[in-house]
């Protein structure tokens, strides 16, 4: 017998949409298996904060591996206080929840926070299904410390087709990092514990300063005027808060970036005996100086990644010397060498500079 999964819609004079979904299982299908006292757990720990509901897909009950979502639901609370927010957590993301084989080793779930009164459907959950079906698929994971770019996409777009974007609610936020949840790090169940993971929605400002200086860092200052980290879909940018930008970037200055890789507009191709860069203008140049010092100044190798093209190497470690390859280009030598001369062309907003 074929799987079938039916789905019929019907929407009452009030608006309301009232969805009957039918599924026919073949004797090929795998079940998703859930533990029952993990849930219970996982409810419990949320619980604390106010009733929870749960966003499933009609279609949970399917292994991922078999065509099913990547989790078994979203938890949805209302948390009340002086700073009243809904708080989002997936089910299931972890082999501790849903002990399949293809999950063993992933022991966290996910969680994502927006104010009060922020319209949920459909994107949020969608947003945590996007994250878990891009870890599961691409068996990449999004670490405590990681930093997600959307290549300009609001986050609130990002799970859905773009024939679809319109009907979704505006943001500002391109990007998320992730970070320890700053109310339930931690839930302890019958089966082991589960960390949470939260990921906070940051604006395009904000992602060209954690790629050239430190997810940890930010998070750090961003929790002194966001305690909560919550992701407001539509706000200002921290950056164009002075106290914190000027808290941030002097840090930056001072530490240097941990980040050692990114994607930048920059872009090469060999042009005679030397290498000829294309080199970025305005905010995209200020980027790149801003990653080239804070690794090379720091004696820190750099990949800067390219949409054009292959990426160049920073690589302070090598002797100074411009090297391209099939795979990219490699500057080698500190800020003395062509990697100074390719950032001081930059900082005159040069267009190309040849080394």
């Amino acid at each position: 017998m074929n799987d079938v999964i039916q789905r019929d819609r019907k929407v009452g004079p009030d608006g309301t949409i009232t969805e009957t979904v039918t599924m026919s299982l073949g004797g090929d299908t795998k079940l998703r298996p859930v533990r029952d006292e993990v849930v219970s757990a996982v409810d419990a720990a949320l619980g604390r904060f106010g009733l929870v509901m749960h966003a499933m897909d009609p279609s949970r009950l399917v292994s991922f591996l078999d065509g099913g979502p990547p989790i078994w639901s979203v938890g949805i609370v209302e948390v009340g206080g002086d700073t009243p927010y809904t708080l989002l957590v997936t089910y299931g993301l972890s082999h501790v929840l849903s002990p399949e084989d293809f999950r063993r080793g992933i022991a966290h779930e996910y969680s994502l926070a927006l104010p009060a009164g922020t319209p949920l459907s459909p994107w949020a959950d969608a947003f945590l299904r996007h994250q878990c079906r891009y870890v599961l698929s691409q068996r990449a994971d999004i670490r405590v410390g990681d930093c997600v770019p959307f290549r300009g996409v609001p986050m609130t777009r990002i799970p859905f087709q773009p024939a679809h974007h319109a009907r979704m609610p505006d943001s500002t936020l391109v990007g998320i990092v992730a970070t320890e949840d700053p109310v339930v790090p931690r839930i302890d169940t019958p089966a082991g514990p589960i960390e949470v993971r939260r990921l906070v929605g940051i604006d395009a400002a904000e992602l060209d300063r954690v790629e050239t200086w430190s997810v940890p860092g930010f998070v750090e200052e961003l929790r002194s005027i966001n305690p909560l980290l919550l992701s407001p879909i539509q706000r200002s940018s921290a950056m164009d808060y002075p106290p914190f930008a000027e808290k941030v970037n002097a840090r930056a200055a001072r530490e240097g970036s941990t980040m050692d890789a990114a994607v930048f507009e920059l872009s090469w191709r060999p042009e005679g005996s030397g290498v000829l860069f294309a080199l970025p203008t305005g905010r995209a140049a200020a980027r790149l100086s801003a990653g080239i010092r804070g690794r090379l100044g720091f004696g820190r190798n750099l990949a800067a990644f390219s949409m054009q093209g292959p990426p160049t190497i920073f690589d302070p470690a090598q002797p100074p010397s411009v090297t391209p390859g099939p795979r990219g280009v490699v500057i080698g030598g500190g800020l003395n060498g062509p990697a100074g001369l390719l950032l001081a062309a930059l900082e005159r907003g040069e267009r190309s500079v040849r080394l």
